[in-house]
């Protein structure tokens, strides 16, 4: 009897702790695991904030063409010179338009855009008094005067052609063309005089 009291008491006894070898290996598994988990939550958190980055881009766009598109639309129709009152060139753009952006009580307002290429931004300003006729042709409003409306890491760029009566916006690559609402039947414009500066 005493004989079988030993052989368990030895077998008991190998099996109360746990060798060093066996808790360096287990460290060096939770340390594997550990890396693996941070690294997947690592990248998933990088591609979340591209993500959200590429959708307010995005979103900032679609503003952009929405408001540029209204504005064009709403572009006014000079009968006593027979021409649409939009001029452009070298990234300026003015639009005499019924759709303000910041005086939205005023009406129709003079809406100035005007690229910034060394920040590929652009910059916004709205006159409300766009019958006076130091807002011609050559108005350009000083950076500092107008306010950031968009800026990105793509390149922005702004004209007008005159003989198609169209606003082309370049952003990234990426090419739209408004066509203003106001012109007459047919799109005759008899003595057109918008062009570049």
């Amino acid at each position: 009897m005493t004989g079988g009291k030993r052989s368990v008491s030895k077998t008991g006894r190998g099996q109360q702790g746990i060798t060093l070898f066996e808790l360096l290996i287990a460290v060096v598994l939770l340390g594997m695991v550990s890396t693996m988990i941070y690294s997947v939550l690592n990248v998933g958190i990088a591609f979340s904030a591209r993500g959200g980055k590429h959708l307010e881009r995005l979103s900032r766009e679609k503003n952009l063409l929405s408001l540029l598109r209204r504005q064009v639309n709403g572009a006014w129709y000079d009968l006593r010179f027979g021409k649409v009152e939009i001029t452009g060139g070298d990234g300026v753009l003015r639009i005499v338009t019924r759709q303000p952006l910041l005086h939205r009580t005023a009406g129709t307002v003079l809406a100035v855009y005007r690229v910034n290429a060394a920040e590929q931004a652009l910059y916004y300003l709205e006159k409300k008094d766009y019958f006076n006729t130091e807002y011609g042709e050559k108005y350009l409003p000083e950076f500092s005067e107008m306010e950031k409306m968009y800026s990105a890491d793509q390149p922005v760029a702004l004209a007008y052609e005159p003989e198609k009566n169209r606003v082309i916006v370049s952003l990234g690559g990426e090419e739209f063309a408004f066509v203003p609402k106001c012109l007459p039947p047919g799109g005759a414009t008899p003595s057109f005089s918008g062009g570049g500066q």
